[in-house]
């Protein structure tokens, strides 16, 4: 081994220590190839700066408009979410689930876990993020507003939200959806059960006064 290489051995050791060394722990020192361990995230469907894999500069080709995704097909949801649409599932869609204890208990259960902050124990729409002053309520399932509403708009609306209430559809399925619609149903009939059984028991009013200074006769 000649003294040049001896030197250049030497002096790229002391390099290589010099340049791993470091005062902060978290410090890596220089690296070899650091893009080979550390990932680079990405957006798939957003990212537009990295790579064009696609024409438009993203990463990943979204979904062929119309198209299922593998192990969804099962379930297709013929309702556009649209005006036209939530009245056609008001017409059109049935519950396929027998009313038995077991769905309306599990929907009751469903129900405490993603319904009731807002729409409240009874259905009143007294959640408890309503009486924290959060949001405005939600109008009450026994009110005039819900209280003739059909099941299938229910679906439709857990489907796709409505108003100031999101869509459900990520967190329940088709099956837990309607399970949660025969619990909502149940407290609708409780609720209006309620409201009739206060309406009989108030006292009728007096429609009539009587004459406190009659005519004398003439």
């Amino acid at each position: 081994m000649t003294k040049l290489t001896k030197f250049i051995a030497g002096f790229g050791g002391i390099f290589l220590l010099v340049g791993c060394a470091a005062k902060d722990p978290r410090d890596t020192g220089v690296e070899y190839a650091p893009q080979m361990y550390h990932a680079i995230p990405l957006e798939p469907y957003s990212q537009m700066d990295y790579y064009p894999y696609t024409p438009d500069g993203k990463h990943l080709i979204a979904p062929v408009a119309g198209t299922v995704a593998r192990g969804k097909a099962d379930y297709v949801y013929p309702f556009p979410n649209t005006n036209e649409g939530y009245e056609e599932a008001g017409k059109k869609l049935k519950n396929p689930l027998p009313r038995t204890p077991e769905n309306i208990a599990e929907g009751k259960r469903l129900y405490g876990l993603y319904c009731i902050h807002c729409h409240g124990e009874k259905g009143d729409g007294q959640g408890t993020i309503v009486q924290a002053g959060k949001f405005p309520p939600p109008p009450s399932y026994y009110g005039p507003q819900l209280k003739d509403l059909p099941e299938g708009k229910m679906f439709h609306t857990i489907t796709y939200g409505k108003n100031l209430m999101g869509s459900h559809a990520s967190q329940l399925t088709p099956e837990e959806r309607w399970k949660v619609i025969l619990y909502v149903q149940e407290l609708r009939a409780a609720g209006l059960a309620e409201v009739e059984k206060a309406a009989k028991d108030q006292k009728p009013v007096e429609t009539t006064q009587k004459n406190t200074n009659p005519k004398k006769p003439s």
